[in-house]
């Protein structure tokens, strides 16, 4: 049902080699102090363990169809999806940067936590909050319960042979990420702890790295074309955006890994790099409008199936 297109995985490996440009991001400069924490101050370890657990969901659902991301307004800005949670998670830390140390998170009630992602009008807008309260939950208990805190779990991996293998290691026993057999929130918190300005996480083996594979690198793959669907009828359904089988779901994210993986090793750039040069993309190639094929870099080797879509899932893992 699903491929690689090696010829087309070839074109985009050479042209991402030769791209200076395409770097990682730094989860701090574009937004320093407003939707990420700045550089340099207190509990921003444990803000981003607590944040990168709840990448997932930001999306709408009707008629058991992709309904659109999730919007909402936060100090009368509109927000969308995962820029409104790390905002929310943002101005609770300005208030209290402890506010996501372990001895801060003991003592918060359910509805404490509702307050804390309310937009405007006092409405918590998360599609899916009853999962991230089951998260927080689960998270919070086992960090009472295992005694660890995230600035210990950083601080034992920056000083092990391998920083990245026993980072992960160790946090894939944490609730929020211990669920995802190929951990896209787990190297999504890795690759923010290595690529902060404070360089928080030392990574001395990235071969451990693996891709980091979400919505938007579903749907870029397949729009790019690296990333082929044979099955008619599959294919049909990804274009109405309806929902699909975890089959089905696994078919494609599985390939997408895989494309990933190669983009990575033939074109020398690092994992975080190519999540980010994806990610950008998406404002070029978005969710509910036409993309903008003229300005997007890779116009010239891409398939441009610009009318497929991501797998639509429900899903906490990503």
């Amino acid at each position: 049902m699903v491929k690689i297109d090696t010829d087309r995985l070839a074109e985009f490996a050479d042209f991402i080699r030769a791209q200076d440009d395409i770097q990682p991001f730094d989860f701090c400069s574009l937004s320093e102090g407003h939707i990420y924490p700045p550089r340099n101050t207190n509990g921003v370890v444990e803000y981003f363990f607590f944040c990168c657990a709840h990448q997932f969901g930001f999306w709408k659902v009707k008629d058991a169809k992709y309904a659109g991301p999730m919007i909402a307004s936060i100090d009368g800005e509109n927000l969308k999806g995962s820029d409104y949670l790390w905002r929310c998670c943002t101005r609770a830390w300005t208030e209290n940067h402890e506010f996501f140390c372990p001895s801060h998170l003991f003592g918060m009630t359910d509805s404490a936590w509702a307050t804390v992602f309310a937009d405007d009008s006092g409405v918590n807008p998360l599609p899916m909050w009853d999962r991230h309260l089951q998260i927080i939950r689960a998270y919070t208990a086992w960090l009472r319960e295992s005694g660890s805190t995230p600035a210990e779990l950083v601080e034992k991996a920056a000083s092990s042979d391998r920083t990245l293998t026993t980072f992960l290691h160790d946090a894939s026993a944490i609730p929020g990420y211990r669920e995802d057999p190929i951990w896209k929130k787990l190297l999504l918190l890795a690759i923010t702890l290595e690529n902060r300005p404070e360089h928080f996480l030392p990574v001395t083996d990235p071969e451990s790295y693996q891709p980091i594979i979400d919505y938007h690198l579903q749907r870029s793959a397949l729009r790019t074309g690296l990333v082929v669907i044979e099955d008619e009828d599959f294919k049909d359904r990804l274009r109405d955006r309806a929902e699909v089988g975890e089959r089905e779901e696994k078919l494609v994210r599985a390939a997408t890994c895989a494309a990933v993986s190669e983009l990575v090793a033939r074109s020398g750039r690092s994992v975080a790099a190519i999540d980010y040069f994806f990610f950008q993309n998406r404002t070029r190639c978005p969710e509910m409008t036409e993309p903008q094929c003229p300005e997007c870099p890779v116009e010239s080797i891409c398939a441009k199936e610009t009318d497929l879509f991501q797998p639509v899932f429900r899903t906490t893992d990503y």
